[in-house]
């Protein structure tokens, strides 16, 4: 909420000038007392409740009052004092209090077997939820906060909503104080408590800096009060919040005669689960709230070190018999929404709660249960996301939102375990839907990328208007089963009537998993029975190892697509293909030309045979040949080998290469060699060509216009290829 400097200023004239002043119905400036009295108000009633709930065993032999407001007091205290941070309030949450109790339950049960008093039973207890918070410092070490970056923002609203509908729920199945929902008071308290929600929720709304719910719950339990007095009959209708009682300081286990051998044997098992428990869930809890206040109040923080700080600290008040305090994102909540994060909220609060438990056996039996149960059922409301109450974030969302009261439902109903299970379960449905939804980077269906293999015109003339028969598909992020089941869906979808070859390039895919490679064989094979031949480029030597030799894989996209270029081409008649290699030694330069000059200009060539790997020139180099290729390929890269460095271009029988350095003289730009075996080439040095083109002027400038006519195709190729690689 906005405090009264972020409002505007309304200005007035006086007789020394301008003054300010705040506009009417401004709020006053933010209160760290009120935020704190507002924080204690949740947490009295939030420590009675689960401290008579914790201890309900030991009843017999001390006041459950003292206990619960002990435990409120003392370790939210500590930790306030050894780890303070902005707007973070340290009480006991419901995850521990209850796992807390349940710890308890289980060694009072065992207790009359093992000869344990009620003090030993709270040093055993006490030595279980230390070991949590051992295994809660495990965790801070090993820095697993840094798993909670994963966690979308579904889970951590429902976690956060399961933690307050739990709180009504408790509420709610508890009578509203009464017992249960089958006392016959539980009406009254009902109208009692829901009386404290609807004065709280008023004055919250009339007046936001009051303590709106400490002054609900002072006045209806007011309202009672009088009402007894004046003979109403309510005396024994409203269950006090703790019988009447004189003081008493903290219980202090007793760690003598234990026998710690027999009880490992007996509920080793059961309190070795518990204590694993606890840890998780409420280390889940602060990792989620340390995640709210980087995201939405900008308190960054070190997730792994609040994990150790409060676990240290969370041992020393497990054995010494309390319920150990944690990061109250509840109480947090009221306090930064109340004084923000500059305010000294969380110190007065946990004075205020000092406070409480020095006098709180005086006053606490003149407070009704239900007054008390309606603060804790406004404050699990209040720990609700808003956006899980919008309307319009549920139409917007409607995903989200519907995960988000799903693991807040599930919370409710089957406790922090099952909400943590569930999720993650929806933290893995909904990263694998995302990346599922984006798996598909690029799917070009019209043939708008080529290959870097240069072919003579007539080639490239067939080639060009039929390559709207390849689909190229670029695949990206991590391959699982269902990124892998719904890419394949997809790529069958796209697919047109026309399409006969499919190339899946993988080069952004950094892992696939066994499923994956499954649904990808599986996809091929699917293809090559409807007659669309299908490869997969840049698929890592790992997963190609794995797919089987069922994959036609290639090493890049670039040799994937001169794959399909080829098999274009073999669909001519024999009529339209060129001379086989060695019967044209002149080529492409040579198309047009009279029989003449032609046999003129083949006399002054000269053979060179290149071996398999086998270099013509390097980049740098100062001759001025021009090559022609006779058989076999040659590949120019930007260094030699092209392994190691950017293929430029490959180029095959009747092609010719090197023609930059021999119009101009300059240094060769590229690498030249044979890559994938050996070539017959035919060099035509510059000086041959000049004497012959003296001699035959007409041919020479012919020569020289196909040279133009190829340049010009070969900067189309390269500008082609270049907007591909931007449009990525």
């Amino acid at each position: 909420m906005p405090s009264a400097l972020s409002r505007p200023l309304r200005r007035r004239r006086s007789g020394q000038g301008l003054v300010q002043v705040p506009p009417q119905g401004a709020a006053p400036p933010p209160s760290g007392m009120a935020a704190a009295w507002s924080a204690a108000a949740v947490t009295v009633p939030h420590a009675v409740g689960l401290g008579l709930l914790a201890f309900a065993p030991l009843a017999g032999d001390y006041s459950l009052a003292a206990l619960a407001l002990w435990s409120a007091a003392l370790p939210g205290l500590l930790l306030t004092l050894a780890a303070p941070r902005p707007g973070v309030v340290y009480a006991p949450t419901t995850v521990v209090a209850l796992l807390f109790a349940a710890v308890l339950a289980t060694v009072y049960g065992a207790a009359p077997s093992l000869g344990l008093n009620a003090r030993q039973v709270l040093a055993v207890t006490g030595a279980t939820v230390a070991l949590a918070f051992v295994f809660q410092w495990l965790l801070g070490v090993l820095r697993m906060a840094s798993v909670a970056r994963f966690l979308p923002i579904s889970v951590t609203h429902g976690f956060a909503a399961g933690v307050g509908l739990s709180m009504v729920a408790g509420q709610v199945r508890s009578g509203f104080g009464s017992g249960s929902l089958a006392d016959v008071r539980m009406g009254w308290h009902a109208l009692a408590a829901l009386a404290v929600v609807g004065l709280a929720w008023w004055l919250r709304g009339r007046w936001p800096r009051v303590p709106g719910l400490l002054t609900a719950v002072a006045v209806v339990a007011l309202a009672v009060a009088l009402a007894t007095l004046w003979g109403m009959g309510l005396g024994a209708v409203f269950v006090p919040a703790a019988p009447p009682s004189a003081f008493a300081g903290p219980l202090w286990p007793d760690w003598t005669g234990i026998p710690w051998v027999a009880v490992a044997q007996q509920q080793g098992q059961a309190l070795l689960v518990l204590a694993l428990l606890m840890a998780l869930v409420n280390s889940l809890e602060i990792l989620i709230f340390n995640q709210e206040l980087e995201l939405e109040h900008g308190l960054r923080g070190n997730a792994n070190a609040a994990l150790r700080r409060e676990s240290l600290l969370g041992m020393v008040c497990a054995l010494a018999g309390m319920i150990p305090a944690s990061t109250s994102a509840s109480r947090s909540r009221i306090v930064l929404a109340e004084s923000g994060t500059k305010g000294h909220g969380p110190q007065l609060h946990a004075a205020i709660m000092l406070g409480v438990a020095l006098t709180g056996p005086w006053w606490l039996h003149w407070v009704p249960m239900a007054c008390l149960s309606g603060g804790l059922v406004l404050a699990g409301l209040m720990q609700v996301p808003r956006l899980m109450w919008s309307a319009q974030y549920a139409r917007s969302s409607r995903p989200t939102w519907a995960q988000s009261w799903l693991v807040g439902l599930v919370f409710a109903v089957l406790g922090g375990v099952g909400a943590l299970v569930t999720g993650l379960v929806v933290a893995t449905f909904v990263l694998l839907r995302d990346s599922a939804a984006k798996v598909l980077r690029h799917v070009r269906l019209d043939g708008e990328l080529r290959s870097r293999r240069l072919r003579r015109a007539a080639s490239d003339g067939w080639v060009s208007p039929r390559m709207n028969q390849v689909a190229v598909f670029e695949l990206q992020g991590v391959m699982s089963f269902g990124v892998a089941a719904h890419m394949s869906e997809q790529v069958r979808l796209h697919l047109l009537p026309r399409h006969r070859w499919v190339i899946l390039d993988a080069g952004r895919v950094p892992a696939w998993d066994s499923t994956a490679l499954a649904q990808l064989r599986a996809l091929l094979r699917d293809l090559e029975q409807q007659g669309v031949a299908a490869a997969v480029a840049t698929l890592d030597s790992l997963a190609a190892a794995h797919a089987g030799a069922g994959v036609r894989a290639f090493a890049d996209l670039d040799r994937a697509l001169e794959w399909a270029e080829v098999a274009i081409l073999a669909q001519r008649t024999m009529s339209l293909r060129p001379p086989r290699g060695g019967s044209d030694p002149l080529g492409e330069i040579g198309e047009g030309m009279h029989i003449q000059a032609r046999r003129a200009l083949e006399a002054l060539l000269l053979p060179l045979a290149v071996p398999a790997q086998g270099v013509v020139f390097n980049a740098g180099d100062s001759d001025r040949d021009l090559l022609v290729v006779v058989s076999g390929h040659i590949t120019l890269s930007t260094q030699w080998p092209p392994e190691r460095s950017l293929r430029l271009a490959t180029v095959g029988p009747g092609m010719v290469f090197g023609e930059m350095a021999f119009l101009n003289g300059a240094e060769r730009s590229a690498s030249a060699g044979a890559e994938r075996g050996t070539a017959q080439l035919m060099r035509l040095p510059r000086e041959h060509f000049d004497g012959w083109a003296r001699q035959y002027p007409e041919a020479g400038l012919l020569l020289m216009e196909n040279l133009a006519q190829m340049g010009a195709r070969r900067l189309a190729a390269t500008t082609r290829q270049l907007r591909s690689v931007l449009e990525q």
